[in-house]
């Protein structure tokens, strides 16, 4: 009989921790084409049925996809459309299989990050791209650590157009503010949303301020302001804010170089986000978790260094202070079990991204959210 790790009924007394007795037993097999025969099981305590697939990153697909190829592919400027014909798949399991991946990644860094090196200094920018068409800017917020360059966190917004216009581009975009509501302040809102996450899981203690580096926007300075973090300073918690001008050099120099190299990573191995590319991101949910499985292949598998004498190569993660076998141990779990909602400690951030609340421009109807992403 295989092991089952719980009961995936979230009101069940043995869903987060399960006795070592038989707590389930068997209760038949049930045919798939793409599985073969599936084992099927019972819970003692709440009757709820299962199987092996419950907890299979595969629940409910039809059929197989290697989620670590994809992974690969997806950063390595992939777009959609080329890896479905990769995978002789239709370009919605593509998205789909993204979907589930994101998933993934998003309760591995959940679980992880909080092992990183607590006083490493933070540097916040804005990745400039666009949701839906060119006049719908955004803006992806991120933090990344200044030296190891593990990016903790990532928000975003969608932006009016600035910049010279003509006047028919200025009568569509008179048309499209009719359309659409654009959110006041959102770059100091999602500014906030980073500031909050670095409140609860980087304080700053004594003798150890925490230091954020941004550009010289307004916005940035506005929201530190009002934030508590700045407010409710004393002389054991410091928070120190230094400003660096958009027109310095991008060199390994400057002190925003952690960004700035994100900026580039980003630009270079995401489709979506390519100069004067047909892959323009036409959903910001699905957008995202594209950047939320890059993210984790960035922190946890792709080489701090290209060119490092170390062996085998360190991960951006370890770099950051995180042992090696948490490393492997995440990597290993996030292709291999289910994440289960209501099994994870979840901050506001990530859960607005597992729960696609970041809308899309001019789209009324909310996210698609399949009922299993909830369990």
């Amino acid at each position: 009989m295989h092991q089952i790790p719980f009961c995936p009924n979230k009101d069940c007394g043995y869903h987060h921790q399960a006795p070592a007795g038989k707590w389930y037993v068997a209760a038949g097999f049930y045919p798939t084409k793409t599985f073969g025969k599936v084992q099927r099981f019972r819970c003692r305590a709440c009757g709820t049925y299962f199987s092996t697939q419950t907890f299979s990153l595969d629940y409910f697909a039809k059929r197989t996809v290697s989620y670590l190829q994809l992974e690969v592919l997806l950063s390595s400027s992939m777009s959609i459309r080329a890896l479905s014909r990769s995978f002789h798949a239709s370009c919605a399991t593509i998205q789909n299989r993204i979907d589930r991946l994101s998933r993934q990644a998003l309760a591995v860094h959940s679980r992880v990050r909080r092992f990183a090196h607590p006083h490493e200094a933070i540097c916040l920018d804005g990745f400039v791209s666009f949701d839906v068409s060119q006049y719908f800017p955004n803006n992806i917020t991120l933090a990344v650590t200044a030296d190891s360059l593990f990016v903790l966190a990532a928000t975003h917004a969608t932006l009016r157009r600035s910049g010279r216009t003509t006047p028919a581009q200025q009568q569509r975009m008179r048309m499209l503010s009719r359309a659409w509501s654009f959110e006041p302040r959102c770059l100091e809102r999602s500014f906030r949303d980073l500031l909050d996450r670095l409140a609860r899981e980087r304080p700053p203690q004594r003798h150890s301020p925490l230091i954020l580096i941004t550009d010289e926007k307004k916005e940035y300075r506005r929201a530190l302001v009002q934030h508590a973090l700045f407010r409710h300073q004393d002389e054991a918690h410091r928070v120190v804010h230094l400003t660096v001008s958009a027109t310095q050099p991008r060199t390994w120099y400057n002190p925003l170089f952690a960004a700035n190299y994100m900026d580039r990573e980003l630009r270079k191995d995401q489709a979506a986000h390519r100069r004067e590319t047909p892959c323009i991101c036409r959903n910001v949910a699905n957008m995202l978790n594209r950047f939320c499985v890059y993210m984790a292949w960035h922190n946890y598998a792709k080489p701090f260094r290209i060119k490092q004498a170390h062996t085998p190569p360190l991960t951006h993660a370890q770099a950051a202070g995180i042992a090696p076998h948490h490393v492997a141990a995440a990597r290993a779990w996030m292709f291999r079990e289910r994440a289960f909602f209501s099994r994870l400690s979840l901050d506001p951030l990530d859960e607005k991204f597992w729960k696609r609340r970041f809308p899309t421009p001019l789209k009324i109807s909310p996210e698609y959210l399949p009922r299993y992403a909830l369990a």
